[in-house]
């Protein structure tokens, strides 16, 4: 997968990171996502749209209440901590262009706003997203939207 993902990416030295990406860090597994990207990823500059923190915590919320659980666990308190201050993510503020690139998305039919400021993100700032999500390409692909700034790892 490395191997594969080098090859992909073989001048990147930052990426936008979608939520995916982020929920091992708060101990949460993603199958998408192997222990090969997220050491590849400790080798990258890594940054997150600061308008997508909802998604992280609707996410570990979500996780925590189907798992039934009375309070979140402290490993993902402590990991979101390090997300948001600690440094090694560095998170993006929204700008105007990325509200009207994002509304243009949305106003073909995308339904996700966290993925439309992902790719709005990429967009305006140059930095190649990375996505486990493969209906986010396919729609930006069926309607016409550039993808060279996103990458699918699957």
């Amino acid at each position: 997968m490395v191997r594969r993902l080098r090859k992909k990416l073989p001048r990147v030295s930052k990426v936008i990171v979608d939520t995916s990406f982020l929920l091992p860090y708060l101990g949460l597994k993603v199958k998408e996502v192997s222990d090969e990207v997220m050491d590849w990823l400790e080798s990258v500059e890594l940054h997150y749209p600061y308008v997508m923190v909802p998604e992280v915590i609707g996410v570990v919320i979500k996780k925590v209440r189907s798992m039934g659980l009375s309070a979140i666990p402290k490993e993902a308190l402590q990991g979101f901590n390090t997300i948001i201050y600690g440094g090694f993510v560095n998170l993006i503020p929204p700008v105007d262009q990325d509200l009207s690139i994002a509304y243009g998305l949305i106003k073909r039919g995308l339904r996700d706003l966290f993925d439309a400021l992902l790719y709005a993100t990429s967009k305006r700032t140059g930095i190649t997203a990375i996505t486990v999500d493969e209906a986010l390409l396919k729609f930006l692909r069926s309607n016409g939207f550039d993808t060279d700034n996103m990458v699918l790892l699957t």
